[in-house]
């Protein structure tokens, strides 16, 4: 057994983070995160009562750790913070092995308060009303979600595939297909979110 490290909350968070690198989130069990501490799976249990607490546990930690743009900065328009906000919430979930699927099983239900009471005043103050205003959070963070989880979880390296054909339409698409390829899941992720930006936009709306 490994040499018996500190054990609390913390601690526990980190071992279950370095698990979740190497193991995956299907492999993350409460017995290999106490067998990193050096300690016996019951000692967890005097800081988190199930995997579940651990779980939310860590996904409260990759955001607090790697989603650092959530908050609008001063004179920034409205599309350059949803943008930034996006892209950081990327990077968190990208930070960790399957965190994407983490922080859709496991993440908080709803945003820290203080920040969301910034964020939505931001938007209200931009043209944005009230419900508007959640319901583009909500919107560009279901995206981010889905498109880092499609990434993370991409079978075959997000390559493209049709099936053999002489058909100079579908040689066509192929090579189509290959250029998207080629640009990479970071410009893949770009234009989407790009496009559902402009198309959150109040004044288009209104």
């Amino acid at each position: 057994m490994p040499q018996q490290r500190r054990t609390d909350r913390t601690a526990i968070v980190a071992a279950s983070i370095e698990v979740l690198d190497e193991r995956g989130l299907d492999k993350l069990s409460l017995h290999a995160v106490a067998a990193r501490l050096g300690v016996r799976q019951p000692a967890l249990y005097h800081h988190f009562r199930n995997k579940d607490e651990v779980l939310a546990a860590v996904a409260a930690e990759v955001l607090d750790r790697w989603h650092t743009e959530r908050l609008p900065r001063p004179d920034e328009d409205w599309q350059a913070f949803l943008t930034r906000n996006a892209h950081s919430l990327r990077r968190a979930m990208l930070a960790v092995r399957d965190g994407a699927r983490l922080l859709a099983l496991a993440g908080p239900r709803a945003p820290e308060l203080a920040n969301a009471i910034a964020q939505v005043s931001f938007l209200e103050r931009h043209g944005f009303t009230g419900t508007g205003a959640i319901l583009a959070y909500v919107a560009v963070s279901r995206y981010t979600i889905g498109a880092t989880l499609e990434q993370q979880t991409a079978r075959d390296g997000n390559d493209i595939a049709f099936p053999p054909t002489a058909s100079p339409a579908a040689a066509h698409l192929l090579d189509i297909a290959g250029q998207v390829v080629a640009l990479g899941p970071d410009h893949e992720f770009a234009t989407g979110l790009a496009a559902l930006v402009r198309g959150l936009d109040p004044s288009a709306h209104g």
